[in-house]
C-alpha cells in the first residue's frame, strides 16, 4: 500500500535498516567465533552478565546524551565509531594483538552495536514517516531487516573462505560507511524542516 510519492522514502529507509542488519550479521558470526574460539563456551554465562551490564551503562550514557546532543550527531557519531571500532580490532586480530581480552570486548560490541543501531533506525524512522504512513509501510520498510539478515549470513559464508574472519570486519566497515552517508542523505532529503528542528535541539 505504497502511494505516489512514498516510494523513494520507503526504499530508501528499507536499504538503510537493510545495511544495518546485514553489516551486523556478517560481524556478530566473526565475534561469536572469536569468543568461543580464545575464552571457551564456558565463558558464555560471563560475557551475557557483561552485556547486560554494559547495556545498561550505554543506554544511561546515551539518555544523557540526548539532552546534550542532536539526534543528528549522536546517530552519525554512533556509525563513526563503529567504523573505527572494526577497522582497529580487525587490525588488531590480523596481527594478533590482545586477542584474549578482545574477544570479550569484541563480543560485548557486537551486542551494544546491534542495540543501538536498530533503536536508532526506528526513531529516524518516526521523523520520517507521519504515524498514519507508519501504521501503512512499517511492515515493507522492515522487511528490508528480513533481507538484510538473509543476505548477511550468505555473504559470510560465502567469503569466509576467500577471506579470513577478521578480514570480513573491514567489509563490514565498508557497509557501515555506506550506511553513515545514506544516514546523511535521509537526513537532507525526507525529514521536514519542523521536525529536523526538533531533532536537532538538545
Amino acid at each position: 500500500d505504497i502511494r505516489l510519492g512514498e516510494h523513494r522514502r520507503v526504499l530508501q529507509m528499507q536499504l538503510h535498516i537493510f545495511l544495518i542488519i546485514q553489516c551486523l550479521w556478517i560481524i556478530k558470526p566473526v565475534a561469536n567465533a572469536q569468543f568461543l574460539s580464545k575464552a571457551g563456551i564456558e565463558k558464555l554465562p560471563l560475557v551475557f552478565v557483561f552485556v547486560a551490564i554494559s547495556a545498561l551503562i550505554v543506554t544511561t550514557v546515551y539518555s544523557h546524551l540526548q539532552n546534550r546532543w542532536p539526534l543528528t550527531i549522536i546517530i552519525a557519531r554512533t556509525y563513526q565509531f563503529s567504523i573505527a571500532a572494526l577497522l582497529s580490532i580487525g587490525l588488531l586480530l590480523n596481527f594478533q594483538l590482545f586477542e584474549d581480552w578482545m574477544s570479550y570486548f569484541f563480543y560485548i560490541g557486537v551486542a551494544l552495536f546491534g542495540l543501538i543501531t536498530t533503536s536508532q533506525f526506528w526513531l529516524m524512522s518516526n521523523l520520517v514517516f507521519s504515524s498514519l504512513e507508519a501504521k501503512r509501510l512499517f511492515g515493507f520498510v522492515g522487511a528490508g531487516a528480513i533481507a538484510g539478515g538473509i543476505s548477511g549470513g550468505y555473504l559470510t559464508s560465502l567469503l569466509a573462505p576467500v577471506l579470513s574472519s577478521e578480514n570480513l570486519l573491514f567489509v563490514a566497515s565498508g557497509m557501515l560507511i555506506v550506511t553513515l552517508s545514506n544516514n546523511k542523505f535521509i537526513w537532507k532529503n525526507f525529514i521536514s524542516e519542523p521536525d529536523a528542528e526538533l531533532a536537532l535541539k538538545p
